[in-house]
Order: structure tokens, then sequence, then C-alpha cells
């Protein structure tokens, strides 16, 4: 059931096939600009996660057996079907996380582009051949698919993250049970309408939309014939993963919490920099893993660059994600500006101003904006360790690039981090001490399809995109052939 003025699928995915859950239950996807229900979707069980991997066990050797130029005109006729759909999966997006229109319509442009990458690679799998490694032998490597992936996606960048992980799971060879956040599934089942179209081998991809996502998880955790299970999310239920997957010995990739620093120099130019951070904060109404957090700005730029940020944060437009002038729209539901609030007061309380914003536009129940604020203090708070998850910057006064790295590096955190400077090598001295998966260095942090992504230390465990996030999903083997 739908109040969508356009068709959209709400069954689950399984064996090639749209059907309803083994209970018969739904779930309500509401419109966080609003609150309202816009569809009841599927709501799949441990039942409906055992026959998804059960299809793909079974379709496995068909797609592992394909050439790789059969597997890439597969992707490819997806990728034209997705074309055909990006105004529709836009409108859902919309609907699904408020972001605004302009940000979703380049999701799935971008999405297409890591799509179409990856189907690129699926060309490219690479291969070793060592003649006379030793006098009587040859060898030669190969890299075989792990198998199974399960793939757990998050409501932030629900197009986006689908083409990350199911895009280079099956440029690989692997077959896929995919768990959309209960946010967003909307979106997932709309990008896979198109694969079922191109002529995927059914079974090869299953969507599985759940309100019961620990139960479906627990399926993907504990049956043999799941080789690998890759999350994007909160470091909390990373770890839980991470526990749950140790007794079958799986692999796990994880993408997790970021909470990235900012330095600034006290050599920026200020107007330059302060749009960039600006980009890096509240893209996304700051609802992104890579999002600049806490920014150590040295004293001698510092209040040059606070006011100079305040007043652009300050004309930043909250608003209708329908219309084109607005920069912000909702954040994901109510908890989440709870959560923000309950952060920002706490901040406060250990001795942290609040300069701007930070207060809901709207107080109901229903709606979930919230002014882009933000926060300064003399010094690290204990607030600041935390992931704000949203539209809340905070400042501190560094005394010099010392102590800007130092604070930087005080977090258990290690995803993402940038680095302002008017010299540029001085700029690239403070990234190489930072410890951080990905640094930009005097631009925002932006995803290409060619460049591997990934944290460090509590951000997560291994890389997505690029060549590096398709070999996470293959296996080594070496063979050994003897010289007559």
């Amino acid at each position: 059931m739908t109040t969508l003025d356009f068709p959209v699928e709400t069954r689950l995915l399984v064996a090639g096939t749209w059907r309803e859950s083994s209970t018969g239950e739904t779930f309500a996807v509401s419109d966080p600009s609003t609150g309202r229900v816009v569809a009841r979707v599927a709501d799949a069980a441990a039942a409906d996660a055992e026959a998804a991997v059960d299809a793909a066990a079974a379709a496995l050797p068909e797609w592992v057996g394909l050439t790789a130029t059969a597997r890439h005109e597969i992707l490819q006729r997806a990728i034209a079907g997705l074309r055909r759909r990006e105004d529709v999966i836009a409108r859902l997006i919309v609907h699904e996380t408020g972001k605004p229109l302009a940000e979703a319509r380049g999701e799935i442009a971008n999405s297409l582009r890591f799509f179409d990458f990856f189907s690129q690679e699926a060309l490219r799998l690479p291969g070793e051949y060592w003649p006379q490694i030793q006098s009587d032998r040859d060898a030669y490597v190969v890299h075989e698919p792990v198998g199974i992936v399960g793939a757990i996606t998050p409501w932030n960048f629900p197009a986006f993250m689908v083409a990350c992980k199911v895009g280079a799971a099956l440029a690989a060879g692997c077959a896929v049970v995919l768990k959309p956040a209960e946010q967003t599934p909307l979106t997932a089942l709309a990008i896979a309408e198109a694969f079922v179209e191109a002529g995927l081998p059914a079974g090869i991809l299953s969507v599985l939309p759940t309100n019961d996502p620990a139960g479906v998880g627990r399926v993907l955790l504990e049956r043999p014939e799941v080789a690998c299970v890759t999350f994007t999310g909160s470091t909390a239920v990373g770890q839980r993963l991470l526990a749950g997957a140790a007794d079958g010995v799986k692999r796990v990739l994880l993408e997790l919490g970021g909470n990235a620093p900012v330095v600034v120099s006290d050599d920026v130019d200020v107007d330059k920099v302060v749009g960039q951070v600006v980009r890096a904060r509240f893209a996304n109404a700051g609802q992104a893993c890579v999002a600049a957090n806490r920014v150590y700005v040295h004293r001698r730029a510092a209040a040059r660059f606070i006011d100079a940020f305040s007043t652009a944060v300050q004309e930043l437009r909250v608003g209708d994600p329908w219309e084109a002038t607005t920069n912000i729209g909702p954040l994901i539901d109510i908890r989440a500006v709870e959560t923000l609030e309950d952060q920002i007061a706490r901040s406060v309380a250990q001795g942290a101003v609040l300069r701007t914003g930070g207060r809901r536009t709207r107080d109901t129940a229903t709606s979930a904006f919230l002014e882009p604020g933000i926060l300064t203090a003399d010094g690290a708070l204990d607030t600041f360790g935390e992931e704000f998850f949203g539209p809340i910057a905070s400042i501190v006064v560094a005394e010099d690039d010392d102590e800007a790295v130092r604070l930087a590096n005080d977090s258990r955190y290690g995803l993402s981090a940038y680095v302002f400077s008017g010299d540029a090598e001085r700029g690239r001295r403070i990234a190489d001490r930072i410890r951080s998966g990905n640094v930009g260095v005097n631009c925002a942090l932006t995803s290409d399809p060619a460049l591997p992504f990934g944290g460090v230390r509590m951000s997560g465990i291994g890389r997505e995109r690029g060549r590096a996030g398709v070999l996470e999903f293959l296996e080594s083997k070496t063979i050994q052939v003897g010289r007559r």
C-alpha cells in the first residue's frame, strides 16, 4: 500500500520473485518532512531471510560460471534500467530521507557512476602468472568470488550505499542478500526492479525490508553459506555484527562512525575555507559519516573564521525539500532531533556556547526540522568526542598546528578528516600526522568510484569503492603446476 502518486514496489524480492512476507506483516515508511506514512512495506521475517540464502546458494554456481563479459552485460542492462528510473528514485529518496531534491538527484547520479565503474571492473578482475616460479613448476594466482554476501545499508544514502555494496559484490561474481534500512526500503526495492528487468539470475539478488533487523541479521550471521557480511552504520551495531560473525569466521566489512575533525591553519583565506567547511558539515543536513564535526582553528584565525562561519550558517535555508531554495531538509526522524538537542544541552552544561541555531523550526512531534547550529568552546569537551549526526558544528580554538593535530587525533574514530592551509605543503604535513582513512586537504571530500574508502580504529574494517572495494569480495587462490 502506498500514498505516493506513482507506482512503487513494496514487496520482498526473493528467488527472483516479488512476494509478501512469510508472516503477512507490513511496516510503515514515513516522510520525515511531514511525518505522514507514504507506504506500507512487506516486513521480512527470519524465514524470508532463510529462503533468500537458499535461493542465493542455488543460483550462485550459474552466476560464477558466466563469463566476465556476460556479467558485465547484465550489469549494463541494469544500469540502463536505473537511468530510466532516475527521476522516480530521486523522488523516493526525498520522500524517505527528507533530503532536498537537488541532493537526491545528485545521489542517484553518483550511484549510477559507481554502478557503471563496478560493471567495468567485472571485466578487469585480476590474476597473476608466475612462469618457472621454481625450476620444476609454474604458478598462478586467481581471485574467486567469496560467495554469498549479506549487505546491510544505512538510511542516509539509500541509493549510493546500495551501489557501493551490491555493485561491487555482483561485479566480483557474488550473490547478495540485501537488507536496506527500515527507514528507506523503497529506494532499494526500486533499484532491485532494474536488476530483475535486466535478467539477473533469480536468487543472485534478494532484498529484505524488515522492521526486525536483528532477526534478519541473525540469519545472515548464522547461515554458513553466507561468507561475508558488509555493513554501514553505527559503531555499536558494527561491534555486535563483528562478534556475531566470529563463530563462523566470516569476513566482515564495516564502515562505522566518523566524527571527522577539521584543522584550520592561521594562513588560510577565511572566505574560501568557510564555504568548504559549510559544505563538509551541512550536506545532507550533517547526516553523513564523513561530515566535518569538530573544527580546530588556529587562534590567530579564530575570530575571523568564527564570524564568517556563523554568517554562512545563518544563511542556510531550512525548509521543504521539494523547494529549489532549500539547503537543509529535516533529519531522518524526531528521535534524531532529540538526540542532538540532548548533545547540545550537555555541551552547554560543560561550558560550550551555542552561537546560533540548534533549535527546532517546527515544534511538532511529526516533523524533524532543526536549525543548523554552532557550538564554540575554549577547549575540548567530553561531548565533542561524540559524533553529532546532524547540522551542528563545534569549534575549538587551538594554539598552533601541534595542538590542533593532537585534538584531531583525540578520538576513537578515524574515518575522515579535513585540513585547510594557505600553504599546500603545510597542509600535507598536517594531513600526514592525522590518523584517518581519508583526509581532504583544502577541499571537502567527495566520492570517486576509483578511490578506496574506509576507516581506521573504531571507524571500520576493510575498504569500499575503487578496485579495493571489489577485491574485498574475492578470495585469492594459488595454484602450482609441475613442469614436465
